[in-house]
């Protein structure tokens, strides 16, 4: 056995002589995995994506610098009309209450005998409207204010006369009462029914008036050179008030001026109110709708013998004639706009009122739509009524 261990020794020691102990031995490696394939979809999703955010960032700022049109009150015609005749045939003067959609009588109100109901004025909420009640007699006549309440289904539930309402004179004519939008504040203007004015003069002594309702304080102004003073209208809730001014300028020639007075000033006549729009006859102002920031202001002109239905003045008013209401701005009264609408009918003297919105128009043509081209709808009233309201 000596023989094989010594050749174990030999080729032991020839394999030692071979080993190199300074040489550095690599660790073992792993087998390198194989890459995973590339998502070829991964691209056309985060590009949706940021399509998407963008989106949304860009609705997200409108948002936040336009308002909530959920939370815009969108303007809606009045609910209920008003109108008023006078006493005759045996009837007593009386103020009806009708629904504007369908024109149906929900309520009605007579005057007191030997009283006539006239102007009418009704404030912002719809429910409630003041009128003027006239009674003449032994060379005098006296205005009283009344406030009728209305409830939600468009039933008088009361009359309440108005503090400091009883008022020496008569209205100067149609538009003669105005209610500012929260109806504290009446504007009125009255004439004297004795003595009969001098010739060349509408008027003996005509006044324009602001009454405030709740302490029933009032202060008046006095007209000068026999003119008179109607159409008034409020700017709102403000103390802006907008009146027509007429006067004789000769025997054959009518001057009417649109103007304006700051009732908390300290003008002491009418005439002190700024001049706005000036016409001469046969043209008239025949009604008057303030903004409610008093900037602009509607009109309706109409003529004198237009519609008096006589034998030079053509056919009978019908569906084929046609109304413009001028839209004015109030700094220097030039014409904004000229909104011409289809007449529907004419119940009688011209009578314009505008409502809280300042988006309809309550006419003797018929309830204008402004927000429509063609936004005329008509009404039940008869060719007897004194004033109209809503």
């Amino acid at each position: 056995m000596s023989g094989l261990e010594d050749r174990l020794r030999d080729a032991l020691h020839a394999s030692a002589g071979r080993v190199d102990a300074d040489k550095p031995r690599p660790f073992p490696q792993r087998r390198p995995r194989r890459a995973a394939p590339a998502r070829r979809w991964l691209v056309p999703v985060c590009a949706v994506l940021a399509v998407l955010v963008l989106a949304a960032g860009i609705v997200g700022v409108r948002k936040m610098m336009e308002p909530d049109r959920r939370l815009q009150k969108v303007p809606t015609m009045p609910r209920f009309y008003f109108a008023s005749y006078l006493a005759g045939g045996g009837e007593s003067s009386r103020v009806e209450v009708r629904e504007s959609r369908t024109g149906r009588l929900l309520d009605a109100k007579s005057a007191p005998r030997g009283t006539n109901f006239l102007d009418l004025a009704a404030a912002g909420d719809g429910r409630t409207v003041f009128l003027f009640a006239t009674r003449s007699g032994r060379g005098r006549c006296v205005s009283t204010l009344h406030r009728l309440l209305l409830n939600d289904h468009g039933k008088i539930t009361g009359d309440r006369s108005v503090p400091g309402g009883s008022i020496s004179g008569s209205p100067a004519g149609r538009g003669s009462l105005a209610a500012d939008a929260d109806g504290g504040k009446l504007a009125y203007s009255v004439e004297p029914c004795t003595p009969e004015p001098e010739p060349g003069q509408m008027s003996a002594g005509a006044r324009m008036g602001v009454l405030d309702v709740a302490s029933g304080a009032r202060r008046e102004w006095r007209e000068s050179h026999g003119a008179v003073d109607q159409r008034l209208a409020w700017a709102g809730d403000s103390d802006q008030l907008f009146f027509v001014r007429s006067w004789y300028g000769s025997a054959d020639r009518t001057i009417h001026e649109l103007r304006s007075l700051r009732v908390s000033g300290g003008a002491r006549a009418v005439a002190a109110g700024r001049p706005i729009r000036r016409i001469t006859s046969p043209r008239t102002i025949d009604g008057v709708a303030a903004s409610e920031d008093g900037r602009r202001v509607l009109v309706l002109e109409g003529a004198v013998g237009a519609v008096s239905g006589g034998a030079d003045d053509g056919p009978e008013p019908d569906a084929e004639r046609s109304f413009v209401v001028l839209e004015l701005s109030t700094g220097d009264g030039s014409v904004l706009r000229s909104i011409r609408r289809r007449s529907l009918l004419f119940a009688g003297d011209s009578v314009m009122k505008g409502d809280p919105s300042g988006r309809y128009l309550l006419t003797v043509h018929g309830m204008v739509d402004l927000g429509k081209p063609d936004g005329v709808a008509g009404f039940r009233v008869g060719e007897d009524f004194y004033d109209l309201e809503w």
